[in-house]
């Protein structure tokens, strides 16, 4: 999937001058970072700004929501993507269940185009665009699935609020991802404690429904590394291959949980003959876990653990 959508990146880009794109590159980081709150314009104006979102933020942003979508322990079908910009979240839900069909809304003309160029390119692409502006938007059927992705960082308090009371009364599953700052962890806690209020259960992040424990001192936010293409780099003025997408989540569901004993919450670490996990718990509290190498099992399999994953003590497996 990851190199369907570069190809369907690269075929979009086709003639377009690369200086143009670039000026247009710099001013969406410059808005991105600052994690601008502005509901009243559109944020992609013309073809020209959802060419260059979809070069800066596209791949990154699918490779984020899918890695929030793998904690979805159920069977999907159905799937709403709100605000889903030029279609990431359909793209990430089409390659883990190919048979699912989506709706994207959307309120910007020149994302809509776009995102469907570049889907079409999907062999077994089953979606729809619909346009509307997430204020005024309503439902009009139950799904198995609603995913907001990098939406409530660019929407009023208000909007927020019942926009989440909507997905939490429409959909099964409600799937939440931003960017991973302290910012965009305040938000999800605000999502997280509203989901509860509406009777879903949290099943990701979270091994627990209890107060997060790192609300007052912290923030929990993962990574996901995914390769940059030649045009990529040129476009951000980057060196590496590669680049980092830090960010938030949250997997809310009224289908059955089966509750991870705890989670990795940080990069690991590893002194000498250990590694140090930290970890969010079942019992609603972070601790650090040392494993020494002694722990012939154990220390293996603390060495193959990754920042995100679950973690099961060998004595409970």
């Amino acid at each position: 999937m990851d190199t369907q959508l570069n190809a369907a990146l690269t075929q979009a880009l086709d003639g377009v001058k690369h200086d143009a794109l670039r000026a247009r590159v710099a001013a969406m980081s410059a808005r991105y970072r600052a994690e601008e709150v502005d509901d009243t314009t559109l944020g992609m104006a013309d073809d020209l700004d959802c060419l260059a979102y979809a070069v800066f933020r596209m791949p990154a942003t699918y490779h984020a929501i899918r890695a929030a979508l793998l904690a979805v322990d159920t069977d999907v079908a159905t799937h709403l993507d709100l605000g889903g910009g030029t279609g990431a979240a359909a793209w990430a839900a089409a390659g883990l269940w190919p048979t699912i069909t989506t709706e994207i809304v959307e309120r910007q003309p020149a994302a809509i185009r776009l995102g469907r160029r570049l889907i079409a390119t999907l062999a077994s692409s089953n979606q729809r665009w619909t346009t509307a502006d997430l204020r005024r938007w309503t439902p009009d059927r139950r799904v198995d699935l609603i995913t907001i992705a990098y939406v409530l960082n660019e929407l009023s308090e208000a909007t927020r609020h019942r926009l989440i009371t909507t997905a939490a009364e429409t959909a099964d599953t409600v799937v939440i991802v931003e960017p991973g700052t302290p910012r965009g962890f305040h938000r999800i806690l605000e999502v997280r404690q509203q989901l509860i209020q509406h009777g879903l259960t949290i099943a990701a992040p979270c091994p627990h429904q209890h107060a997060c424990p790192l609300a007052t001192s912290d923030w929990c936010h993962f990574a996901v590394r995914l390769p940059r293409s030649e045009l990529h780099r040129l476009l951000k003025n980057g060196i590496r291959n590669y680049e980092d997408e830090k960010f938030t989540y949250l997997v809310a569901t009224r289908a059955p949980v089966h509750p991870a004993e705890a989670r990795i919450i940080t990069r690991p670490s590893s002194p000498k003959g250990q590694v140090v996990l930290d970890l969010c718990v079942a019992t609603g509290t972070r601790q650090r876990l040392t494993v020494r190498k002694a722990s012939k099992e154990e220390y293996r399999k603390a060495r193959s653990a990754s920042w995100g994953d679950v973690w099961v003590p060998n004595d409970r497996r």
